[in-house]
C-alpha cells in the first residue's frame, strides 16, 4: 500500500542548516550541517508574481508564478556556528582552560550566505516529515533578551531557486522516521 499523502504534524522536532558551496547550472553542493539549536517555529510563506488580464469590465485571466519563499524560524539557544552561516561574520576560539572563549565577530564587510534548511517534525500520522529550502538567505536576525525569561533568536529570510535545477522547496513524509542527514 502506498504511503499517505496527508498527515497532521505537530511540532517540530530539529533543525539544520547546510552552507551552499556550489551552486552552478551543473552542480550544486552543500557544507557539514549546522545545527539550529531549540527550534521551535518555522513558517514557510510562497509569494507570487501576479498578473491579471482585464477586458469588457471584467477579468479575463489571472496569472500566478512562484516568486520565493518567505521563511523564519525561532529557536531558543545562540549558536554562534549557525549565527555565521546566516549573517556572515566568523567564530574565533581563544584562551586556556579555565579562560576559554569563542567569539563570534561581525563587520561591516561581512555578507549573509546563502544555505538548505530542513526541519523535521516527529509527530505525524506516518513515520515523520521534512521541510526542505534548498537556498536560503537570512535578512533579519533579532535576539530578544528578557529580564527572568529564556532568550529568543528568530531569523527570517527569502527562499529562491537553485541555479542546477531550480528547486525551492520539499516536503517529504517518510515511513519511517529518518535524521536530518549531515551533509
Amino acid at each position: 500500500m502506498p504511503l499517505a499523502k496527508e498527515s497532521v504534524i505537530l511540532g517540530i522536532n530539529d533543525a539544520k542548516i547546510f552552507p551552499i558551496t556550489v551552486d552552478d547550472s551543473t552542480t550544486l553542493t552543500y557544507g557539514t550541517a549546522v545545527d539550529v539549536p531549540g527550534i521551535t517555529s518555522l513558517k514557510l510563506t510562497p509569494t507570487f508574481i501576479e498578473k491579471q488580464l482585464k477586458g469588457d469590465e471584467s477579468v479575463l485571466d489571472t496569472y500566478a508564478k512562484l516568486e520565493q519563499i518567505d521563511w523564519s524560524i525561532e529557536h531558543g539557544v545562540i549558536s554562534l556556528d549557525a549565527l555565521a552561516i546566516m549573517i556572515g561574520g566568523k567564530v574565533t576560539e581563544g584562551g586556556e582552560t579555565p579562560s576559554q572563549t569563542q567569539t563570534f565577530t561581525l563587520t561591516k564587510d561581512d555578507l549573509p550566505k546563502y544555505f538548505k534548511l530542513e526541519a523535521k517534525c516527529d509527530y505525524t500520522d506516518i513515520g515523520d516529515a521534512h521541510f526542505v529550502l534548498y537556498k536560503c538567505k537570512c535578512t533579519s536576525f533579532d535576539y530578544t533578551l528578557r529580564g527572568e525569561e529564556y532568550a529568543t533568536i528568530s531569523a527570517s529570510g527569502k527562499a529562491i531557486p537553485t541555479m542546477k535545477e531550480g528547486k525551492v522547496k520539499d516536503i517529504v513524509f517518510n515511513e519511517t522516521a529518518v535524521d536530518i542527514s549531515a551533509s
